[in-house]
């Protein structure tokens, strides 16, 4: 530990955690150890694209060691099993060649005076039988490029057979499934562009929810014109049922009938991972959160706060819980990045307030569909359609960019991506 300075570690690099070490580093006031089981970052709402096969692997992944170094952190590779609050100490897995049994680095511990567990969440299969075993996932790059692989795998083999159908089921007719099934329509367009792969039309894709319609969460007008998008795509929505059991090649729903489908992909909500049970004496919600009180500090315990998709936040002056999303990690991050500070040397800090900002699903390549709360707020929505909502929602990956490397090097990578694109194919066939 540097000598005199106050040793935070943030355990996990998704958007709340990476944001939080870039900024108090770039601060200085405090030793910042960063703690993830993967050696870069990747912002996850672009998954679905990283799966649809519209950036290629590494492209838009921020490593921790080049990034820490620049901005004031220190990275440490390490899954985590358990935090003793009492000794404030945590303790990591060993670490392994990817894909091998050589060992890198063995377990350790690591002692805290301020601990921030941002570790993020995972797709909630609800219990329902076959899930695990048989869907295809999207928790991290690695299952995104898996089935990126998939799919393009079975476009090839069925070049061509102008008949053959490749068949793609989807659960969760929320933002991911939604977006999933919008860019990979956008995808096999382009796929028949370069090779003569299969064209959009040869996709069948059917996507299931429990929920009455789409996109559940916004304005039901909101909803109705995202439906309608995906339905002259050819997407055929089924809502309103829920799915009993999953089998290989085919999900039986709830009223008896069958989804046949070579692909199949589980998007239905999130849950907190199955280790935070045994991690350590903290309150969690029903969905295996981390409750946290108005500061974000996980309640029971001293010295530690959640942020993030791990993090249970219900004390809103509404009363409703902070939603699991990019906008609120960022937002907690941000909060906790000036409080910290002060709460570290016993000062007060006011408390955290989420502000919703609106919600924006992408469409494919040149539409989005979402809403913004009206100024001054209240409970009307300014719904936003087509080039415009796309524009905002491109804008949203440039923040956080700015967030993680200053408005310099963030416009760069802009523009990197625009000259990137004159030169490669839009669709990754590999």
């Amino acid at each position: 530990m540097e000598s005199g300075k106050h040793r935070v570690v943030i355990v996990g690099g998704g958007a709340a955690g990476v944001e939080l070490a870039t900024r108090l580093g770039r601060h200085g006031s405090c030793e910042v150890v960063l703690v993830d089981r993967d050696p870069s970052h990747f912002w996850k709402p672009r998954l679905h694209e990283l799966a649809a096969g519209l950036l290629g692997d590494g492209e838009e992944a921020v490593p921790f060691l080049a990034h820490g170094t620049t901005h004031g952190y220190r990275y440490e590779p390490g899954a985590l099993r358990r935090v003793d609050t009492a000794a404030k100490r945590i303790d990591l897995a060993d670490v392994h060649l990817p894909g091998t049994d050589e060992l890198i680095l063995p377990a350790r511990s690591l002692s805290y005076d301020t601990l921030v567990l941002a570790f993020g969440s995972r797709v909630n299969d609800f219990g329902t039988p076959g899930v695990l075993e048989h869907c295809d996932m999207l928790d991290s790059p690695g299952q995104a490029v898996r089935l990126r692989k998939r799919i393009l795998a079975l476009a090839l083999r069925t070049a061509g057979d102008p008949a053959y159908k490749i068949r793609i089921g989807i659960v969760g007719a929320g933002a991911t499934g939604v977006e999933l099934a919008a860019e990979l329509h956008h995808a096999f367009n382009d796929m028949h562009r370069y090779g003569g792969l299969s064209p959009a039309s040869k996709l069948d894709i059917t996507l299931m929810d429990m929920a009455p319609r789409v996109l559940p969460a916004v304005d039901p007008r909101t909803s109705a014109w995202a439906q309608r998008i995906l339905v002259r795509m050819g997407v055929n929505v089924r809502v309103g049922v829920g799915v009993k059991s999953v089998q290989e090649g085919s999900f039986t729903l709830n009223d008896g009938s069958h989804v046949p489908c070579e692909i199949q992909v589980w998007a239905a909500g999130v849950i907190g991972h199955d280790f935070v049970t045994g991690l350590g004496p903290f309150e969690l919600s029903r969905d295996r959160r981390i409750i946290v009180d108005s500061h974000l500090a996980a309640k029971g315990v001293r010295d530690v706060y959640a942020i993030g998709d791990c993090a249970y936040a219900a004390f809103s002056p509404e009363g409703t819980v902070v939603p699991p999303t990019a906008q609120a990690a960022h937002q907690q991050a941000t909060w906790l990045a000036k409080a910290l500070p002060r709460l570290v040397a016993g000062e007060a800090a006011s408390p955290f307030r989420y502000h919703a900002k609106g919600t924006l699903v992408s469409l494919g390549a040149r539409q989005a569909a979402g809403e913004v709360p009206t100024v001054p707020p209240g409970r009307s929505v300014l719904p936003l359609r087509g080039w415009l909502a796309k524009m905002l929602y491109v804008s949203l990956e440039q923040m956080h960019r700015v967030a993680l490397h200053g408005y310099g090097r963030a416009t760069a990578l802009w523009i990197a991506d625009r000259l990137r694109r004159t030169t490669y194919p839009p669709v990754k066939l590999h």
